[in-house]
């Protein structure tokens, strides 16, 4: 998928340092689809069949993350109505080239690599679309954020073979959407792949003083 430089005006978002005991951050993420498929053939992608226990959920560290279906309620999980990118999302929604899959906003600690949260990602749960994305996505905190993204995307087949008609089932190219990213936060990043586009953003949280008690 091409820079969206007709559609998206990203830009980066410079604010003056932020507290030196922020331990939180809001992030805030869209992923979308190009549906057209236009860079389908751009690439040779390795397909599985469906019915394969990784056409489903990937690699075994996905299968482990997709476990952790309660993330969302975790004590350092929290989920906030976005920090900026609805705007975003309202500009996709509105060009039929583009199709939303995810957008979601959430409250998290910074972690480091052993402690990181997986994040469950899965559009299948929200969207009646025939395409969808499912994975997990990871966000730790070292001298700069990073952010693992560890997703499929499928794509409907046109294709779809007799014996997959007869059986009542949808047969999908499944595409991997792995990245490894640093992050500066503060500021809007732009992950760009063939198949999908991914949006996202963090702020840092400050901490909120005590009252001084008076003695």
């Amino acid at each position: 998928m091409k820079p969206l430089t007709t559609l998206l005006a990203i830009s980066f978002f410079f604010l003056p340092p932020a507290h030196a005991d922020v331990t939180e951050y809001d992030l805030e993420l869209i992923i979308f689809e190009d549906t057209s498929g236009r860079y389908a053939n751009s690439e040779q992608w390795k397909h599985e069949l469906p019915g394969a226990e990784t056409a489903a959920t990937g690699t075994d560290s996905s299968r482990n993350q997709l476990r952790n279906k309660d993330a969302d309620d975790a004590i350092n999980i929290s989920q906030i109505k976005g920090i900026g990118l609805n705007n975003y999302a309202k500009k996709l929604k509105a060009n039929k080239r583009y199709n939303v899959l995810i957008h979601k906003a959430w409250r998290q600690t910074g972690l480091a690599e052993d402690a990181a949260i997986d994040i469950p990602i899965d559009s299948r749960k929200t969207s009646g679309n025939e395409n969808n994305i499912h994975g997990s996505i990871k966000i730790v905190l070292g001298r700069y954020l990073h952010i693992y993204t560890n997703m499929i995307y499928q794509q409907l087949r046109n294709d779809v073979a007799t014996v997959f008609h007869n059986q009542g089932l949808q047969s999908h190219n499944d595409y991997p959407i792995n990245f490894h990213r640093r992050m500066r936060s503060k500021e809007l990043h732009y992950l760009d792949h063939p198949m999908v586009g991914i949006l996202v953003m963090a702020m840092p949280v400050k901490k909120q003083e005590k009252p001084k008690q008076e003695t």
